[in-house]
């Protein structure tokens, strides 16, 4: 069953800037960057116990609706990924 998937509260009001900075950011140890790689990794793995379910890959990826800009970033870049690998297969 899938999991609801929300990013901690210190992260909501962050700007969009904010976290394409820190995502740019070498530091492995980035608190905003690893909130995304946890938003990304979450969605991925609804993502796939989806698919499993269906049976298929439905055609829309991803039918979030983020509430904050870390969201937004995340879903698309899950999205992005997700798109990537299928058309590599």
């Amino acid at each position: 069953m899938p999991v609801v998937i929300e990013p901690q509260d210190e992260f909501r009001t962050l700007d969009e800037a904010a976290i394409h900075e820190a995502l740019a950011d070498t530091n492995p140890d980035n608190p905003i960057a690893k909130e995304v790689a946890r938003l990304i990794s979450g969605y991925t793995a609804n993502f796939a116990e989806h698919c499993e379910r269906l049976g298929y890959i439905p055609r829309d990826i991803l039918t979030l609706s983020p509430s904050s800009p870390i969201e937004a970033v995340a879903v698309k870049l899950t999205g992005d990924a997700i798109r990537a690998e299928l058309s590599a297969s």
